[in-house]
């Protein structure tokens, strides 16, 4: 089981967000003049949890507080450790914390043609709202959807 902690400055994630960006830009990508990249929060609030097994970090998640929820807003494994529960470690973990600082859900939004939806619905998450993915584009330049995501904590 990979152990997970907060980021510090010495942990390399560049290498595994670039791997898990490749796979991504493979069905969608940011649209060109559009201001494209998806606009982040202030770094400052940004919180970083690292997965590492044998003292490697194999995978990243950020999120910040937005309310009363805490929202998942980046979360990537080095492709040659998906499908070991490295992501939902991470995921869990994120729960955990707003749990413990009372926040009443976690949320996420995510990009409908990757299939990603479909594995947080797994992961007990709620569709919350589907729309066009402002700055987005497909591969092909059709559009493609963004979808919010809920899970209620007890």
């Amino acid at each position: 089981m990979a152990e997970i902690r907060k980021k510090t400055e010495t942990d390399n994630v560049a290498g595994i967000v670039a791997a898990a960006t490749k796979d991504l830009r493979c069905v969608y990508r940011p649209m060109l003049g559009a201001g494209g990249s998806a606009k982040r929060q202030d770094n400052s609030s940004v919180v970083s949890l690292v997965a590492l097994e044998r003292e490697v970090v194999v995978g990243i998640v950020e999120y910040i507080e937005k309310g009363e929820s805490l929202h998942l807003q980046g979360l990537a494994v080095h492709p040659k450790q998906r499908r070991r529960g490295i992501a939902r470690a991470l995921i869990r973990e994120v729960e955990a914390i707003a749990i413990h600082k009372r926040n009443s859900r976690v949320t996420i939004s995510t990009i409908k043609e990757t299939g990603n939806p479909q594995i947080f619905a797994l992961l007990g998450y709620d569709v919350i709202s589907e729309s066009p993915a402002t700055g987005f584009e497909g591969v092909d330049g059709k559009s493609v959807t963004k979808v919010d995501m809920c899970r209620k904590l007890t």
